[in-house]
């Protein structure tokens, strides 16, 4: 590659960085987008390339986002520029679009956007009704993912300056050749290909991290160890590797995995982000190990300070993980893949499960509200609690599912007394179904998931009926919201939404409390409560046992770095089965 080309793109990057922010690059946060998407839309080795930005500082938005994704069959000609992170970061970000969702789905006249890296893609309709974004092809034009879209493209948006050299690229061709018949060989097979390319290529490899050699590594990989190629991608490990010294990482294999994962609905441990950033940082060992010298009962300590134990007889394990046969080693240290996720055990995943119930992922409900999941989820839970009769009554014949559809809501639900405290448990079913009443409970829900931490002093929230919510948060910890006291924090409903429980009604309208002090009517509901046997249990070995996980990841999708930690104590957290 010529030295001007990479100049300009270095100096590009670093004036992108001065106009956004002196401190930190601002990235979308991509955290909820799952693994094995990416996988089935043929862009997963586009994402993996977002492993550069592991040793910068950076700032994840929250704002929604478009992302031109490559397929796989362009990026491979970009995996070479790793040992070129400043160019892979400029690629990048010229292929993100922060701040809004761009839907293409009707575009028929030429649109211009510009990009996060300052470029601008000219997307425009063919005679043949396919889309172009500047010079590549649009795959498919909307691919929904949390917080924003993906668009595919069969090729990249900047071509001309990205200047990869054939040449340099490392060949895959005896791996993709292969046509070995086990997970076990293929990956054997790999790393023989990478440590003869490694080899040729060492003087080109000298400035790499050991985290970019290993990612590297796992790029030539169509399967087998995507899951934790996507979990290291997003990890800080390679803060705690020291120049000049040398690793061991064991990288467990996708099926490794698979074990944690929960077969339609349940709980995903590694949706906790401080438990999965702390797995796999003890899946790297201090010292370049090799297998046909290490001895029955040598230990070492990993990096997050637990202890390895290997044996030899029969297999080589390690902590009673099987070790595949064969080093994989790079510049700076050795990879050796495991058929097992250390440090993670039944009783580990129990626990975490207690401690984090808010990223339990629910099963798909088809009643009463197909889709309303939060609420139809909210609904039967409140209906099995004596303490909420009114608000089921009223939630079961109002027309709320439209205004309160998908998921991540807040609902601060008044008890019954609430109710009784100004004259609405005489009156019908009915009574808030429509117009002002309908507008009493839609004044109940906030847009987005809240936990107690969330509720500061002062915070105002804009309810779904368009009302202003004040919080105020007292010296003795109490929580008002208007002049309601929280009287039960954090009641999850899996990882759909959050209730708080209040002791009064609010924004009640002064005309219908003046109908339900003259009025007893009793209830005419017309369509009858969801009795027990409607409602679809979670069983016990999914609810209260390990779970497991998506073949590559994130299960909770949901999940965002900048996502407020829940509050685990056992007095304030609830959650709802």
């Amino acid at each position: 590659m010529g030295l001007p080309r990479a100049g300009i793109g270095i100096v590009l990057f670093l004036l992108f960085l001065t106009y956004t922010t002196l401190a930190a690059v601002i990235l979308p946060n991509t955290s909820g987008i799952d693994g094995q998407l990416t996988a089935n839309h043929k862009v997963d080795h586009f994402f993996s390339l977002w492993m550069v930005f592991n040793n910068e500082e950076v700032k994840m938005s929250d704002e929604p986002f478009t992302i031109f994704a490559p397929q796989n069959s362009a990026t491979k000609r970009a995996e070479n520029l790793l040992h070129q992170p400043e160019l892979i970061k400029k690629l990048l970000l010229d292929h993100v679009v922060l701040g809004s969702v761009i839907d293409l789905t009707n575009v028929t006249n030429e649109t211009s956007i510009k990009t996060l890296g300052g470029k601008t893609v000219k997307v425009r309709a063919t005679k043949e009704n396919s889309l172009r974004a500047n010079d590549a092809n649009v795959i498919e034009r909307k691919v929904v993912v949390p917080n924003g879209i993906l668009v595919i493209l069969d090729g990249y948006l900047f071509p001309q300056e990205q200047d990869i050299k054939q040449d340099n690229t490392v060949s895959t061709s005896s791996t993709s050749s292969s046509s070995a018949s086990s997970s076990q060989e293929k990956l054997m097979d790999v790393a023989a290909t990478f440590s003869a390319s490694s080899n040729e290529n060492t003087k080109n490899q000298s400035n790499t991290t050991f985290v970019e050699n290993i990612m590297e590594v796992l790029s030539f990989l169509k399967s087998g160890v995507r899951v934790f190629q996507h979990f290291l991608s997003r990890s800080n490990v390679s803060n705690l590797l020291l120049q000049g010294e040398e690793y061991t990482v064991f990288i467990p294999t996708d099926h490794a995995f698979q074990r944690w994962h929960p077969i339609d609905w349940g709980f995903y441990p590694f949706s906790v982000p401080e438990f999965t950033e702390n797995v796999i940082v003890n899946h790297f060992v201090k010292g370049r190990l090799k297998q046909d010298l290490i001895k029955d009962g040598d230990t070492v300590k990993t990096l997050g300070g637990k202890e390895i134990i290997f044996r030899k007889a029969p297999h080589l394990t390690v902590n009673g993980a099987m070790l595949v046969k064969g080093d994989t080693p790079v510049t700076k240290g050795n990879i050796m893949f495991i058929g097992e996720v250390l440090f993670v055990t039944e009783s580990i995943v129990s626990k975490l499960h207690q401690q984090h119930k808010d990223k339990e992922t629910p099963p798909l409900l088809a009643f009463p509200w197909f889709g309303a999941q939060f609420l139809s989820h909210a609904f039967l839970a409140l209906e099995r609690d004596k303490r909420f009769t009114h608000i089921t009554r009223f939630l079961n014949l109002a027309d709320l599912a439209p205004h309160v559809s998908g998921t991540g809501y807040t609902f601060f639900v008044p008890t019954d007394t609430a109710f009784e405290k100004i004259g609405l448990d005489r009156m019908p079913d009915n009574y808030l179904s429509t117009g002002d009443g309908l507008r009493i409970l839609l004044n109940h829900f906030v847009k987005g998931r809240l936990y107690d931490r969330d509720l500061t002093d002062g915070l105002q929230l804009e309810s779904l009926g368009n009302k202003t919510i004040a919080v105020n948060r007292t010296d003795k910890g109490e929580v008002y919201i208007n002049d309601a006291k929280i009287v039960e924090s954090e009641v999850f409903v899996y990882n759909l939404g959050t209730m708080f429980y209040i002791d009064k009604v609010l924004f009640t309208n002064p005309n219908l409390l003046s109908n339900a002090s003259s009025v007893t009517t009793e209830s005419t509901s017309s369509r009858p409560f969801t009795t027990e046997g409607n409602v679809e249990k979670v069983p016990e070995e999914i609810a209260e046992g390990t779970g497991s996980l998506p073949d590559v990841l994130l299960a909770d999708s949901s999940v965002n770095d900048n996502e407020t930690e829940s509050v685990t104590n056992a007095s304030q957290v609830n959650t709802i089965k």
